[in-house]
Parts: structure tokens; C-alpha cells; sequence
């Protein structure tokens, strides 16, 4: 079964993943440990991606197993980044570069388009 909806967004270009979370998952982040989400391809077939903290000791890494990709980052260093200024967490696995961005509003979005939860764009 899928987890439940979640805004966080997944990018996967060449050798890089994203996720940029909004507001109240950072804070998931922090509380419960963990954030996810979930693409559904049909006949049973979907892909969870999946943050990590809790229980984390090991540097900013990446696992990908059964049809999952879980992102792995220590507590602390996700305590002292919802906190500060500071758009994101970086790492390298390899050839892989890993991002964990916080998701600002879109400067050209249109009226129809929400983004309540999103932080504040540096340029606003």
C-alpha cells in the first residue's frame, strides 16, 4: 500500500536526486523522523521515496531496494538546517549527487496554483 499524499518533490536527473519539502515536512522531518511519498504507476506498481532521520548516524546517503529510494540524513544535521537560512543538504555517493532542499514559492506561478505551505522565495 502506498503512503500517504505528500507534497514533496522528487527529481531525478542523470546522476542526481532531489527532494525539496515544504514547510510542515521539514518539521515531519524533524518530529516523526521520517517523510514520504509515493508514485503510483498502476497494476500495482509504485515507487516510494522516502527521508529518513531517525536512528541515522551515517553521512547524508541514498539506498535504493524494492522499488524504494530512502534518503538517509542524521538528526542533528536536519535539526540545525530547519532552523537556519540555509536552502539545503548536500552530499556525493559516488557518481550520485544528493540534494535535500526546502521548496520556496514559485516566483511565476499562476493564481490557480497553491503553494501555502512553501517557504518564502529569497527573491520576494
Amino acid at each position: 500500500m502506498p503512503p500517504t499524499s505528500s507534497n514533496m518533490k522528487l527529481r531525478l536527473q542523470d546522476n542526481s536526486l532531489r527532494l525539496r519539502l515544504n514547510r510542515a515536512e521539514v518539521m515531519q522531518l524533524c518530529q516523526a523522523g521520517t517523510v514520504e511519498g509515493a508514485v503510483d504507476f498502476g497494476l500495482g506498481a509504485v515507487l516510494i521515496y522516502r527521508i529518513q532521520s531517525r536512528g541515522v548516524t551515517d553521512p547524508l546517503h541514498a539506498v535504493f531496494c524494492k522499488d524504494s529510494i530512502t534518503v538517509r540524513i542524521p538528526a542533528e544535521p536536519v535539526s540545525v538546517w530547519a532552523a537556519a537560512d540555509e536552502v539545503g543538504l548536500y552530499a556525493h555517493q559516488g557518481d550520485l549527487k544528493i540534494a535535500v532542499e526546502k521548496d520556496f514559492r514559485c516566483l511565476t506561478r499562476r493564481p490557480d496554483e497553491q503553494e501555502p505551505d512553501a517557504y518564502p522565495h529569497p527573491a520576494e
